[in-house]
C-alpha cells in the first residue's frame, strides 16, 4: 500500500473511532505494555521520549481512542513507528494492547519471530511489519486477526506455508511479498471477503496454479505473484475482473496462450508477464485496453506479428517484448502512441525496414531493436527523436553508416549508440559532427575500413568506445589520451600498427586517485557484461559500478615497447595487449596498477624476466605471458601460485618448480602461429565487454531508470532489481 493510500486509510480509522491525542494519562495496562516494548529497543531517542512521563497518549507514535462512553481517549488505538531505526525484538507485551486498531512498525530493524501474543489483538485492522528482518512462521499469529483489513509483512524472512489462514471478512490488502513462504496459494485467505483490492504474493516460493480468485472478481485492483514457481495456464475467470488495474505474473512457469478475453480488462494499466512460458500469437485485442501504460512480456515464446491494435493504446509508456519469436515487419502506426517512452523489441525475428512513424513518438527515450533481421537505412525521420537517450540497432543488416550517423547526430540527447554488426565492409566516415552527449559508442564487428576517425575526439563525454573486430588500419591516435571520461577502450582485432602512444597513459579517469567506481556510466545508467567467446551470450555485470575499466588492443600489429608510464593507470582493471608484435621487457611499473585483475601479454616478442614486483598485484586473477621469449624464475607467492602452466608456456627459459623445474630438461608446447589462435583465448574466461545489443541486462537498468525518473510504480525495484538471474538460468537465453 502506498504511503498516501495508507495515510487516507489511517485517517479513516481515526475518524471512525473518535481518536484524539489528549493530555490525559493512558490506561495503566497499556502504559506498562508500551514500556515493556520500549525495553526491548536500542533506539535511544524513542526510549528517552517515552520514559519522561506517564502521559503515553502524548508519546511519539502513540494515538489513543475513547473507551466505551468515556469523554476522553485513554486506550492506545494506534502505534505508528515507521522508519525510526528501531532495533531489537517485537515484545509480546504488545499483545496486551487489546484496543489496538493500527500497528505500523515498518522500515526498522526488528529481528526474531513474531510473538504469538499478537494474535490477541482482536480489534486490529491495519498491521504493517514490512521491511524488517523478522523470521519464522506467521500463520499462528495472523490467523487470529479476524478484523484485519490491511496486512503487510513484506520484505522480511518469514517462511512456512499459509494454509492455516482464512476467514478475513474485511480484508482489503494482503501483502506478503519478498519473503520465503512456500506451498500452494491459499484462496481461503481472501474468499471470505467481497472487497479485497490488493493481493501481493510476489517473490516467494509458492507453487501450483492461479485458481481460486473468483470471489475477488468484482473488487480486485492489483494482483502481483511475480518471482514464484507458479505454473499452468491462466484461469479463464482472470479475464473477467473489471476493476483490475495491475497484473504482474513475471518470472514463473505460466504457459499457454493469452486469451482474446484479455480485451475485457478495460481498467488495466499495468500488464507484466515477462519470464514465463507463454506462447502463440499476441491477441490483437488491445484496442479495448485504452488505459494500458506498461506492457512488459519479454522472455517468453510468443510468435507471430506485432498486434496492430497496440497503436490504439494512447497512454502506453513502456512496451518491452524482447527475447521472443515475433516475426514480420513492424506495421504498427506509432503516431497513436504519443506517450511511448521505452520500446524494446530486441531478440526477435522482425524484418524489413524501420517504420518512419516511430519518429512521431516524441517522448521516446529508449529504443532497442537489436538482434532482428531489419535491413535498409536508418530513416531520416529519426532525426526528430529529440528525447532519445539510448539506441541499439546491433545485429541487423543496416547499410550506409555515413547516412545513419548524419541522421542520429541530430538527436542531441543521445547518450548510448550501439550499431554493432551492421554496415558490413563499409568505410568508417571521416567527417561527422554532433554527438555532444554521447557516452557509449559501439561500432564493433562491422568489418569497417579506414583509420580511427578524428571526429571522435569531439565526443567530450565519451566513456565507452568499442571499435573491435573491424579492419581499421593506421596507428592509434594520440588524442585518445585526452578524452577526459573514457574508461573503456576496445580496439582489438583490427590491423592497427605503430607503437602504443604515450598519451594513452594520460587517460584522466584511469589515472585519477580520486576516482569513484560509482561514477562510471552512472549518467547513462548502463550495466554491461562479459562474454566468453565471440558468439556466446555472456555473463552480465549487475551494476555499472562493477564493470571493469579496460584497455584492449589485442590481435593487431602494434610494435614497439610497453611504455613504462602504464603504471599511471591506477584504476585500470583489464589490460589486454596480446597477439601483437610488442618487444622489449615488461616494465616494473605494471606492478603499480593496484586494481589490475586481468593482464594478457601473450603472443608477443617480449624478452627478459617476469618482474618479481608483479607479486604485489593482489587482485590479479587472470594472467598470461605465454608465447614470448622470456627467461628466469617465475615469481611465487600471492596470485602467482594460482596461475596454471598455460599462462607461461611457449617461453623456453621460464622455470617454476611445480611444473617447469629450474635447471632441468623442460618439454614445452610448440609456439602456435598467431593466425591459428585469433579466435582463441589463453584463458577459459575471456574478459570481452559487449554492449547491450548482445544481452538483456542493460534494458533492465534503463527501464528501472526511466520508471524511477517518472516516479511511478515503486514495485519495479523489486521485480527488476531482485533475482534477475532466475530468468537467464531457466531459459539459457
Amino acid at each position: 500500500m502506498t504511503y498516501l493510500r495508507w495515510l487516507f486509510f489511517a485517517c479513516f480509522v481515526c475518524s471512525s473511532l473518535g481518536i484524539q491525542t489528549l493530555s490525559q494519562s493512558c490506561d495503566p495496562s497499556d502504559l506498562l505494555a508500551l514500556k515493556e516494548f520500549a525495553g526491548n529497543l536500542t533506539n535511544e531517542s524513542i526510549i528517552t521520549s517515552w520514559s519522561n512521563n506517564s502521559f503515553c497518549c502524548q508519546w511519539d507514535g502513540v494515538v489513543c481512542g475513547k473507551e466505551g462512553n468515556e469523554s476522553v481517549a485513554t486506550r492506545v488505538a494506534m502505534l505508528i513507528l515507521p522508519k525510526k531505526g528501531l532495533k531489537g525484538i517485537i515484545s509480546r507485551s504488545l499483545g496486551r494492547l487489546d484496543k489496538l486498531k493500527l500497528l505500523d512498525l515498518s522500515c526498522n530493524h526488528f529481528e526474531g519471530v513474531l510473538p504469538a501474543e499478537l494474535s490477541n489483538l482482536k480489534q486490529l485492522q491495519v498491521l504493517d511489519l514490512s521491511h524488517n528482518m523478522l523470521t519464522g512462521r506467521v500463520s499462528q499469529v495472523i490467523s487470529g486477526l479476524k478484523m484485519i483489513q490491511s496486512l503487510n509483512v513484506s520484505s522480511n524472512s518469514f517462511s512456512g506455508d499459509l494454509l492455516e489462514l482464512g476467514g478475513f471478512p474485511n480484508l482489503l490488502v494482503f501483502n506478503v511479498s519478498n519473503n520465503s513462504f512456500t506451498g500452494m496459494l491459499n484462496s481461503q485467505i481472501w474468499s471470505a471477503s467481497n472487497g479485497t483490492e490488493i493481493l501481493d504474493l510476489s517473490m516467494n516460493n509458492f507453487e501450483g496454479n492461479l485458481e481460486g480468485l473468483d470471489n475477488c472478481s468484482s473488487s480486485l485492483k492489483e494482483l502481483h505473484v511475480d518471482v514464484n514457481s507458479l505454473s499452468g495456464q491462466l484461469p479463464g475467470s482472470l479475464y473477467s475482473f473489471p476493476s483490475l488495474q495491475q497484473l504482474s505474473l513475471s518470472e514463473n512457469y505460466f504457459s499457454g496462450h493469452l486469451s482474446k478475453e484479455l480485451s475485457k480488462l478495460t481498467s488495466l494499466n499495468y500488464l507484466i508477464i515477462f519470464g514465463n512460458h507463454f506462447s502463440g500469437e499476441l491477441p490483437n485485442v488491445f484496442g479495448n485496453l485504452t488505459n494500458l501504460e506498461f506492457f512488459i512480456a519479454n522472455s517468453n515464446f510468443f510468435s507471430g506479428p506485432l498486434p496492430l491494435s497496440l497503436a490504439l493504446c494512447s497512454k502506453l509508456r513502456v512496451l518491452d517484448l524482447r527475447n521472443n519469436s515475433l516475426t514480420g515487419s513492424i506495421d504498427l502506426n506509432f503516431t497513436g502512441l504519443p506517450s511511448l517512452g521505452i520500446l524494446v523489441l530486441a531478440s526477435n525475428r522482425f524484418s524489413g525496414p524501420l517504420p518512419n512513424s516511430l519518429a512521431d513518438c516524441h517522448q521516446l527515450k529508449i529504443l532497442s531493436l537489436a538482434r532482428n533481421d531489419f535491413a535498409g537505412q536508418v530513416p531520416e525521420t529519426f532525426a526528430k527523436l529529440k528525447s532519445l537517450l539510448f539506441l541499439s540497432l546491433s545485429n541487423n543488416s543496416f547499410v550506409d553508416l555515413s547516412k545513419a550517423l548524419s541522421v542520429l547526430q541530430q538527436c542531441k540527447n543521445l547518450t548510448t549508440l550501439i550499431l554493432t554488426k551492421n554496415f558490413i565492409g563499409e568505410e568508417i566516415p571521416k567527417n561527422v559532427s554532433g554527438f555532444e552527449s554521447l557516452m557509449v559508442l559501439g561500432l564493433g564487428n562491422c568489418g569497417l575500413k579506414g583509420h580511427i576517425p578524428v571526429w571522435l575526439s569531439s565526443c567530450k563525454k565519451l566513456q565507452v568506445l568499442d571499435l573491435a573486430w573491424n579492419h581499421l588500419d593506421g596507428s592509434i591516435p594520440s588524442w585518445i589520451g585526452s578524452m577526459e571520461h573514457l574508461f573503456y577502450l576496445d580496439l582489438s582485432n583490427n590491423s592497427l600498427t605503430g607503437e602504443i602512444p604515450k598519451n594513452l597513459t594520460e587517460l584522466k579517469i584511469l589515472v585519477s586517485t580520486n576516482y569513484s567506481s560509482s561514477n562510471l556510466t552512472s549518467a547513462a545508467g548502463i550495466p554491461l557484461f562479459v562474454k566468453r567467446t565471440q558468439s556466446s551470450n555472456g555473463l552480465q555485470y549487475k551494476q555499472a559500478s562493477s564493470f571493469p575499466p579496460s584497455i584492449s588492443l589485442s590481435n593487431n600489429m602494434i610494435n614497439g615497447t610497453i611504455p613504462p608510464e602504464v603504471g599511471r593507470w591506477k584504476q585500470l582493471h583489464v589490460l589486454d595487449l596480446s597477439k601483437n608484435n610488442i618487444s622489449g621487457t615488461m616494465p616494473n611499473s605494471i606492478s603499480e596498477m593496484q586494481n589490475l585483475e586481468y593482464l594478457d601479454l601473450s603472443s608477443n616478442d617480449l624478452i627478459g624476466s617476469i618482474p618479481k614486483s608483479f607479486e604485489k598485484l593482489t587482485f590479479l586473477s587472470k594472467f598470461s605471458v605465454a608465447y614470448n621469449h622470456l627467461h628466469g624464475e617465475i615469481p611465487t607467492g600471492g596470485q602467482f601460485d594460482t596461475f596454471p602452466a598455460s599462462s607461461f608456456e611457449g617461453n623456453l627459459g621460464l622455470c617454476r618448480e611445480i611444473d617447469f623445474p629450474c635447471g632441468s630438461s623442460i618439454v614445452l608446447k610448440p609456439v602456435i602461429p598467431q593466425q591459428l589462435t585469433e579466435l582463441e583465448s589463453p584463458f577459459a574466461f575471456d574478459w570481452k565487454v559487449v554492449l547491450i545489443g548482445y544481452g538483456t541486462g542493460i534494458i533492465i537498468g534503463l527501464v528501472l531508470g526511466y520508471i524511477f525518473y517518472t516516479r511511478k510504480y515503486e514495485r519495479f525495484e523489486k521485480i527488476y532489481g531482485m533475482r534477475l538471474n532466475r530468468i537467464e538460468i531457466r531459459r539459457g537465453r
